[in-house]
């Protein structure tokens, strides 16, 4: 593997829904977290997380999404 497929690698277990949340303290901070995207970008982070089958995440995510619509 050269350097490049390496950072590649890196970057796309970093962006793993379940790699992801680790970087969180509490949800709060993933709410916040959320909030720092468009309306958009939080559904594509449902879709991630869906996929992952990590549904307490997709369910703050769909909360977040329906505020931001509000």
């Amino acid at each position: 593997m050269n350097k490049i497929e390496g950072m590649e690698e890196m970057y796309l277990d970093l962006i793993q829904p379940s790699s992801l949340v680790e970087l969180f303290e509490n949800t709060e901070d993933f709410r916040d977290w959320l909030r720092m995207g468009t309306y958009q970008e939080m559904g594509w982070a449902l879709k991630a997380f869906e996929r992952e089958e990590m549904y307490s995440y997709c369910k703050i995510i769909k909360e977040e999404i329906n505020n931001a619509s509000a």
